[in-house]
């Protein structure tokens, strides 16, 4: 029996749900479906699978259910074991593309790397040759990792590939375990979720959005009063300092850029339906009025959650009025912070990492303060990357000043019959998605987590 189903066995044993069992443990919804739906598999002995059991016993004792606790654990163990003795072999060469694309390897580098000749690659990787001894080609995959991706930078970035945490590849016996576990998991399509994604995009269009939300919005005169600071508490408190926050800016009589960076968790304050429109029309508001956004995204999340929150963003990006960053690596893993400026009021906010429900808002218009915040502001941006940068149809010219400036030879010009109105310009360090009509935008993708999967689709 493979884990998927024994986890589910033992779920209907102990009475309880996938909610339940992601709130006892403190994983994930997404990471107990994806468990449920074979997907993904615990580590042995890991953080994670030792949570699963200790939950599953709990809900066993409070349910009365007569069973030791050593009998689920070797059972769930035993499962793991049998699913990865039956690997999926496409699914193994999905990620091994998957893995050599994210790394920027052609076949003949990858082979050199491997010992093998890069045609021998490419059959492999179109499922047309199956390696002699599968067990021996993944160890030297994960000896040319191990080698050549051990840097704390490197290890970030594998991190982001395979969805863990950099401490699960602190040391090499962990990190070779990671590799080859991830290797003959079975992921989420990430060509799918590509594909839905782009054609959300190649559909969408921005006159039909400005005609029956953006222009229907009427900016409000009425003044909100705040003068020198105020402090906020709890998840009410991020909600109403947010709220507030726009409010003095767009009632304000400045036309300063405003900055926006958040990597607090969306969950709670996205329960609120009424909280999310209010947010939505607010921002919608701000840009209306003409106002340029600065916004570095917290984009240290699984590939689903991150597209989920960038088809959100679209059609403010294509005002053009939205600037998109990101940090190479998340700040902190112990804090989670808010930071926001505009031209009158400034928003600092804080909590420790899965601890909302005591963060601290604090709102300002004291003149100094402000102009410290502005500052850091700066800062923060210098220490960002572009996770895209737009141009919109009055930036043709400039566009195609870029791509003469780029083109060292390795410039692709792409298209599908997927798409009617877009194509794409691909090279190794960035991903145009170049869309023609409604209106004509060029997104170029610095982001290489999601470049990645972008080049990965086209090529596939």
């Amino acid at each position: 029996m493979r884990f998927n189903e024994e986890l589910r066995r033992y779920m209907e044993i102990v009475g309880c749900t996938a909610t339940e069992l992601s709130k006892e443990t403190g994983i994930s919804n997404a990471a107990i479906s994806r468990y449920l739906n074979g997907k993904r598999e615990p580590e042995l002995s890991s953080e994670y699978f030792i949570k699963l059991t200790d939950a599953l016993y709990k809900f066993a004792k409070e349910k009365s259910v007569s069973i030791k606790k050593s009998e689920i654990v070797n059972n769930l163990e035993e499962s793991i074991i049998a699913s990865k003795n039956s690997y999926n072999f496409e699914d193994f060469v999905g990620n091994f593309k998957l893995l050599q694309e994210a790394l920027g390897l052609s076949n003949v580098s990858m082979g050199k790397a491997l010992g093998y000749d890069a045609s021998y690659i490419s059959r492999i990787k179109k499922a047309e040759r199956k390696p002699f001894d599968i067990d021996d080609f993944i160890e030297r995959i994960t000896n040319h990792i191990i080698e050549n991706y051990s840097s704390a930078e490197k290890k970030n970035y594998i991190s982001k590939i395979f969805e863990c945490k950099v401490e699960e590849l602190k040391d090499d016996e962990k990190y070779k375990s990671r590799i080859k576990s991830w290797l003959l998991e079975r992921h989420t399509d990430y060509n799918e979720i590509i594909h839905g994604f782009l054609k959300r995009l190649d559909d969408f269009s921005i006159d039909d959005y400005l005609n029956e939300d953006f222009n229907k919005i009427k900016i409000p005169t009425s003044p909100i009063i705040l003068r020198g600071s105020k402090t906020y508490y709890g998840v009410d408190g991020r909600k109403s300092s947010e709220e507030d926050f726009m409010k003095i800016t767009f009632l304000s009589k400045s036309d300063e850029p405003i900055f926006f960076y958040n990597d607090l968790p969306m969950e709670k304050a996205a329960e609120d339906e009424k909280f999310k429109k209010r947010y939505v029309l607010a921002m919608s508001m701000l840009l209306k009025k003409g106002l340029h956004l600065n916004m570095i995204h917290n984009i240290d999340r699984p590939m689903t959650e991150m597209i989920m929150g960038m088809e959100g963003w679209f059609p403010m990006y294509m005002t053009g009025a939205i600037s998109p960053y990101y940090f190479p690596k998340k700040p902190s893993e112990m804090f989670c912070t808010s930071h926001m400026t505009s031209g009158s009021v400034a928003l600092s906010g804080e909590c420790i990492s899965n601890n909302q429900e005591r963060g601290r808002f604090y709102i300002t218009t004291k003149k100094d303060e402000l102009s410290y915040f502005k500052m850091k502001s700066k800062y923060l941006l210098k220490k960002a990357r572009p996770l895209m940068v737009i141009y919109t149809a009055e930036d043709e010219e400039k566009f195609q000043k870029f791509l003469k400036s780029e083109d060292d030879g390795s410039l692709k010009n792409v298209t599908s019959n997927a798409f009617k109105n877009m194509d794409f310009t691909v090279c190794r360090k960035w991903v145009a998605i170049n869309k023609k009509l409604s209106p004509q935008i060029h997104f170029v993708i610095y982001n290489e987590k999601l470049g990645n999967a972008i080049r990965t689709y086209l090529m596939d």
